[in-house]
């Protein structure tokens, strides 16, 4: 599907929440890439004398209880979860797209075989699963990504499969099965091309989500681990001083606030940019 300048430009016009979305998200990304620029000290620099000092011009966002900048952490931190979102929606998408075609076009047994494995992963609660899964695995920022695409893949499963269902029996698929087209052909060539809206949409929204619950896991110390300049470590570590100290938690809450309310902004015009519905 083409898309017009033209009409993402009046949909951003027309709303004010995808814009301000997108200006969150865009926000988010430079900030990440141009963290060496931005930043005037180094993200595990230690400067005890300056601990838990307050903002100022020297430290826009005040000090940590080791000195260091707390605004250079929280510039890195968006580096950090930017790369866990994406990698986990990438990858989880990715698995999920590819066994979602194959149980929605075969049927039958591969069909069972897959929802079955894929309803015994959403018949538990997504964070529980993921805190067990990184605990058995050990605390790491790398094991805590693993687990928690595992926990998405099945989300992915549901929506391709829904998807090519509707899809396998329209009239140009059955065209191409007539012509002797591959099932791998008219997957890749027919089928995905047409699943990319909601597709796109739910990969938009499950960016917020990765990072939220890559970030939750964090602070409860399962996730990135000191020095790391990670959001949800940061705020794990800032509740200790959190009375006295409050803007050592406040600011890497506030950026966590921004992606995920970004992205599920932006996912939501993302659907009405691709939706053919809207008028252009």
């Amino acid at each position: 599907m083409i898309i017009s300048p033209k009409k993402i430009i009046g949909i951003l016009e027309q709303n004010t929440l995808t814009l301000i979305g997108t200006i969150m998200v865009v926000f988010i990304i430079f900030i990440g890439v141009a963290a060496p620029l931005i930043c005037p000290y180094d993200p595990n620099l230690m400067n005890i004398p300056a601990r838990l000092q307050a903002p100022s011009l020297a430290h826009f966002f005040g000090t940590d209880e080791m000195g260091s900048d707390v605004f250079t952490r929280v510039i890195y931190g968006a580096r950090i979860s930017i790369t866990v979102g994406l990698s986990i929606v990438v990858i989880a998408a990715g698995i999920g797209c590819f066994f979602g075609s194959i149980s929605g076009y075969a049927g039958g047994k591969i069909d069972r075989i897959i929802m079955a494995a894929t309803d015994m992963v959403l018949s538990f609660p997504s964070m529980v699963l993921a805190l067990a899964l990184t605990a058995a695995m050990g605390p790491g920022l790398f094991n805590t990504m693993l687990a928690v695409c595992i926990v998405r893949i099945p989300l992915y499963v549901r929506l391709m499969r829904g998807q090519v269902l509707a899809l396998k029996e329209m009239q140009y698929v059955r065209a191409a099965r007539t012509f002797g087209e591959s099932p791998a052909k008219i997957v890749l060539r027919h089928i995905i091309p047409n699943c990319l809206t909601p597709l796109l949409v739910q990969m938009t929204l499950g960016i917020g989500d990765a990072i939220l619950i890559a970030s939750s896991m964090s602070f409860i110390g399962l996730g990135a681990q000191p020095p790391t300049p990670e959001w949800g470590a940061m705020i794990a570590t800032a509740r200790i001083y959190a009375i006295d100290q409050w803007w050592y938690a406040a600011f890497p809450g506030l950026f966590i606030l921004i992606t995920v309310m970004g992205f599920n902004l932006l996912g939501d015009g993302i659907r009405d940019i691709l939706d053919p519905r809207s008028k252009d």
